[in-house]
């Protein structure tokens, strides 16, 4: 037998054992790495265990969020406004702009269709006293609608939406931060021993009314007041205890603008569970403008507004576990089904990506009097 200069018996037919096994005093140096091996292989194992948790910690949110997908507005109903009758009935109110009363069954046809989450626009200063006070039957209303959706076991976005006195102008900050305050003291207070079903929204596209920054990305005075009233109001719902101390609170950019500026200049009040809110109806003239572009197909000039929008919300907020939520998304009807279904699939392919849900503003998609479904190719799009 012949022990070579690491100690290692080099005999073929070594009958005491295994030859590496035999080792000179000085040690086998392969023992040495397998001895490290040992001795790191718990702290490697723990590593990775560790970052799958800080991994999970840092994108928990965001996990919650993407379970809000699909969405659907009921919009033109409980935001409807313009009466100026604070102690109108409800229903006068509900149906001004020509929807019907919501009902269960209304309801029942949004959940079976596919849809998730149902967005529920409330106006209320039509129906609040000069000091504030929610008329008590229509916050009985309200709260009705609500339950229809948290029955069918969805998740309910309950918001201030075409609310004027949030303005974000230096002017108005102190009287839009009173009626913050109030606002959403009583509805939070209402609504303390819902779960995380039900989630608030601060308002709806804070903006500049009737500027030439109205519908871009507001001033940076403007952008700063928003997120000022968005602190207002997340400290007013955690203060009333109950469910809302962790109630996810969905907080709108200025105007919920998805532009560089808005997104940048966000910030986020003290606490967590908050979702940022924004709005996409990308490319405008394909999306809103009645009488421009009615084909959309997925090239670079149709798609480059909203391909900007998602790696702007990626940079900004996705990389860094902040979720975001597409409060409202939608495309009128140019008798144009095709293409609709198109835009929609294609946003939605870029949400998904960073696991952002999205909420449709309906246009005629969903007959609310008769509860059938228009333009079966766009329903498909929106719930698959």
């Amino acid at each position: 037998m012949m022990i070579s200069e690491t100690g290692v018996s080099t005999a073929k037919g070594n009958r005491k054992g295994n030859p590496i096994e035999m080792v000179s005093s000085k040690g086998h140096p392969g023992n040495k790495r397998r001895g490290l091996l040992f001795l790191l292989l718990p702290l490697a194992i723990a590593g990775l265990y560790g970052g799958y948790y800080i991994y999970n910690l840092m994108f928990q949110d965001v996990r919650f969020a993407s379970q809000l997908d699909p969405g659907f507005n009921l919009g033109n109903t409980l935001d409807a406004h313009g009466l100026n009758d604070r102690l109108a009935a409800p229903e006068k109110y509900e149906t001004y702009w020509g929807n019907p009363d919501t009902t269960k069954e209304m309801i029942d046809s949004i959940k079976q269709a596919g849809f998730q989450t149902l967005r529920v626009p409330v106006t209320w200063y039509e129906h609040m006293d000069e000091n504030y006070v929610i008329d008590p039957a229509w916050m009985d209303r309200v709260q009705q609608v609500v339950d229809y959706g948290i029955a069918n076991e969805m998740y309910v976005i309950l918001n201030a939406h075409h609310d004027s006195w949030y303005t974000p102008t230096a002017a108005n900050e102190e009287k839009a931060e009173a009626i913050t305050r109030k606002l959403w003291q009583q509805i939070a207070e209402r609504f303390q021993n819902y779960d995380e079903k039900l989630l608030f929204e601060s308002m709806n596209e804070p903006r500049l009314i009737g500027t030439a920054e109205e519908w871009y990305a507001g001033t940076p005075e403007a952008r700063k007041i928003v997120n000022r009233l968005n602190a207002v109001f997340a400290e007013t719902v955690r203060s009333t205890g109950g469910q809302n101390q962790n109630r996810y609170l969905l907080l709108p950019t200025y105007c919920a603008s998805t532009l560089p500026e808005a997104l940048s200049d966000f910030q986020m009040p003290k606490g967590e569970r908050f979702i940022i809110s924004v709005h996409l109806y990308r490319p405008y003239e394909f999306t809103l403008a009645e009488n421009q572009t009615k084909n959309w197909m997925a090239k670079k000039e149709q798609t480059e507004e909203i391909d900007q929008a998602f790696r702007d919300l990626k940079r900004i907020f996705h990389r860094r576990g902040v979720p975001v939520i597409i409060g409202e998304y939608g495309a009128l009807d140019k008798n144009n089904e095709a293409s609709r279904a198109a835009w929609v699939k294609y946003v939605r392919e870029l949400a998904g990506e960073q696991e952002i849900p999205c909420i449709w503003w309906d246009d005629s998609v969903f007959n609310r009097k008769e509860l059938k479904w228009n333009y079966p190719e766009l329903v498909k799009a929106l719930v698959s």
